[in-house]
């Protein structure tokens, strides 16, 4: 293992090593293999594992992986609360102020885009509502049709209403939630100045051939159902988190869900399921193009994370020490 003190001080003035990629693209093995050669710990950005008893279907890691590399951000909330991409900022800043005050090097690791965005201070400054009257006020939304809330939308902002999608019933509750909780519109908000709040972040990326990687990703659906993900869909179901719960509206879990209930037969939920993974790995990978800063590393077939791992140290001696 390689693990050196860090120099006082250096944990307030170095960039944030942050790992990013599409899914299945191997970043976690990765991840584990650095922390475990600079000591550091992991925080994860990914927008699905922040959700505790969904692991199967989020690939989110074993008792094994997190006891090899600690990790923060994972298991935080239940799958009915509502999640933003600026509480993430919030909460994962106070994850590497506490690493850094421990002088313990943060690597942050994962697929979503606006997570990795908000870390670094890019999104507007969400208001903070409190997780009482957001309930509520979730639970009111939760009567009316999504077609009848963009509708509602489009009354109170119209601006927010055209940039999203009608079908988009989450940013769609989210916008109605900033309005109906603080009196000012989604769009009003955006058009406050940001500030960057990061001590700035070094964007390195992980890429495979496009046909390995949704080779992988198919296997790896195959593999979730083989661990059992239509059991933890049922613990869901039974702890009250069925259709309507948003978490369980992503992929994998609607499928099961779907499958479940007899809508689907399980060659066509995992068909699904692998189709939407692909489609979310195709967007990552759109999202990841049009940032700027990230400094790629091509990950080849058959390559194992140690591998992947001495590519980067080689390419990227200063990214942990």
């Amino acid at each position: 293992m390689t693990s050196r003190p860090m120099a006082s001080g250096a944990a307030d003035s170095r960039l944030i090593p942050v790992l990013v990629g599409p899914t299945g693209v191997g970043k976690t093995a990765v991840a584990i293999e650095l922390a475990r050669r600079f000591d550091a710990e992991i925080i994860s950005a990914d927008s699905r594992q922040i959700y505790r008893y969904m692991d199967i279907g989020t690939a989110k890691p074993s008792a094994e992986e997190q006891a090899a590399a600690p990790h923060h951000l994972i298991d935080v909330i239940d799958p009915d609360v509502r999640f933003s991409a600026g509480e993430y900022g919030r909460l994962a800043r106070e994850s590497i102020r506490e690493l850094a005050a421990r002088e313990v090097q943060a690597l942050v690791v994962g697929g979503a885009g606006l997570y990795i965005r908000a870390l670094d201070g890019g999104l507007f400054d969400a208001p903070e509502i409190p997780r009482a009257l957001r309930k509520r006020l979730a639970e009111g939304y939760l009567a009316r049709s999504t077609d009848a809330l963009h509708d509602r939308l489009g009354e109170i902002d119209p601006v927010s209403a055209r940039r999203i999608h009608p079908n988009d019933r989450q940013r769609i509750e989210r916008a109605l939630e900033v309005h109906d909780a603080t009196g000012a519109t989604l769009s009003s908000w955006f058009e406050r100045p940001v500030q960057s709040r990061s001590r700035g972040m070094r964007l390195v990326g992980l890429r495979r051939d496009r046909a390995a990687l949704y080779a992988r990703i198919d296997c790896r659906v195959e593999k979730m159902i083989e661990s059992g993900l239509e059991a933890e869909v049922h613990g869901l179901s039974d702890r009250g988190y069925g259709p309507g719960t948003h978490a369980m509206s992503t992929f994998g879990y609607a499928e099961m869900l779907r499958y479940a209930e007899g809508e689907l037969d399980l060659e066509d939920a995992v068909s699904a399921i692998q189709q939407r993974s692909r489609q979310y790995a195709k967007r990552q990978l759109t999202w990841f193009r049009q940032t700027r800063g990230i400094e790629w590393i091509t990950v080849d077939e058959g390559e194992d994370p140690a591998k992947t791992c001495e590519k980067i140290i080689r390419s990227f001696p200063d990214l942990l020490f």
